[in-house]
């Protein structure tokens, strides 16, 4: 192979594993800008339709749980192919469906498959890199794929000014099957298979070894609280735009887009400040400053401005830490790990998701034009990040994180 295609080769390995990487804020943020339509459609609350969202990310917490540990006893390239067509099947089936409730099924069921993407994606990453190598790489993903949140409300706004919201679902099977066709061509093997798992019991031994190491869990139970409020702002953000401020659709898109290139623009800056702070520096001081930015939020709900512009500011801030966070923090926690990449991923990555589909639901409890839930959920979730990394690392030589 020359040069330049072997150039081109690790140009689209790298874009594949960034779009793979980026299945959820594609599971949500493409339909987001159609919730209001959605929930109009089946006749229901918003409750019920935050639900479909809450659901999805269940199913992409418990999926990275399954599939971490079986992608260390068959590799990382066979269970991501399995993944992506089932994906493809629920997201026919969601454009179709007539039902709330197996509407919210599917949706599950969606989030599920997509779990493959993002925890494979992240195995690969720790196949190929390891220490600050990781976080950059990781940081530089994060950039990449910061693109889908982007554009995904934007592109989803402009489907269902011209089409039924049911056309978003065609879109994300055309996606799986994109992906499969750039996976099958831009991406190898990295697990050998002498360094494989035994079997699936075995590999299921090594996530019992993680379950118990104490570090680990803290830690990746600090980054998942920080995700916790994220996937608050997710479900809160269409509703406090467009009920609460009057936003269109496609005016909320753009904000919500300005809110995602702060989070791509620090996920870049990351990879920068990793290479002159050790990662422990970075997400201390990350945690701090997020934590005055929930009580702004708090003190906005409560006193509700009369732009937009300051609630989008704000969240913008706490949205972009919530990047700078996670992109030090994954090299912390893998650094921390004991077993196999897979088993390790799938854990923390369900640990996060898990944590953001319980607490998301709550945002709409005082209806769909306050956000005093989301404020308090906030402040909530980045204390019990600061005491359970405190807690995590006690004991542990931070110099070398």
């Amino acid at each position: 192979m020359s040069s330049k295609d072997s150039k081109l080769s690790h140009f689209f390995s790298i874009i594949t594993l960034a779009m793979l990487c980026a299945f959820a804020p594609m599971c949500s943020d493409l339909y987001l800008p159609s919730l209001p339509s959605i929930m109009l459609n089946y006749d229901t609350n918003p409750s019920l339709i935050q639900l479909s969202l809450t659901v999805s990310f269940l199913g992409l917490a418990l999926g990275q749980l399954i599939i971490g540990p079986l992608s260390d006893t068959y590799g990382r390239i066979r269970p991501l192919m399995v993944s992506l067509f089932i994906f493809i099947i629920c997201s026919f089936l969601c454009a179709i469906d007539t039902c709330i409730e197996f509407f919210v099924l599917l949706r599950f069921l969606q989030g599920l498959a997509a779990s493959g993407g993002i925890v494979l994606s992240r195995s690969i990453a720790c196949d190929l890199f390891s220490g600050h190598k990781l976080t950059s790489f990781m940081a530089f993903l994060m950039a990449i794929n910061s693109l889908a949140p982007i554009l995904a409300p934007i592109i989803g706004s402009f489907i269902i000014t011209v089409a039924p919201w049911q056309m978003i679902f065609y879109i994300l099977s055309l996606w799986g099957l994109l992906l499969i066709i750039l996976s099958r061509f831009s991406l190898h093997e990295t697990l050998e298979i002498d360094k494989r798992a035994k079997n699936v019991k075995y590999s299921l031994l090594l996530l019992k070894t993680e379950i118990y190491n104490r570090s680990f869990m803290l830690c990746s139970l600090s980054l998942s609280a920080i995700m916790g409020g994220f996937f608050s702002y997710l479900a809160a953000s269409p509703f406090i735009f467009q009920s609460i401020y009057g936003l269109t659709a496609f005016e909320y898109s753009l904000t919500f887009a300005f809110i995602s290139v702060c989070i791509s623009a620090t996920g870049m800056l990351a990879g920068r400040l990793c290479r002159k702070f050790s990662e422990f520096k970075i997400l201390r001081i990350a945690l701090i400053v997020m934590l005055v930015t929930a009580f702004m939020i708090m003190f906005e709900a409560l006193w509700l401005p009369k732009s937009f512009v300051v609630v989008m500011l704000t969240l913008a801030l706490f949205c972009a830490l919530m990047a700078l966070s996670q992109s030090s923090g994954f090299g912390i926690v893998m650094g921390l790990r004991r077993g196999g990449a897979g088993a390790a991923s799938g854990l923390f990555g369900v640990l996060s998701f898990l944590l953001g589909s319980l607490i998301s639901p709550f945002v709409g409890i005082l209806g769909e034009k306050s956000m005093l839930p989301l404020g308090i959920i906030m402040i909530t979730c980045v204390i019990m990040a600061i005491v359970l990394l405190k807690s995590a690392l006690k004991g542990v030589n931070t110099d070398k994180l």
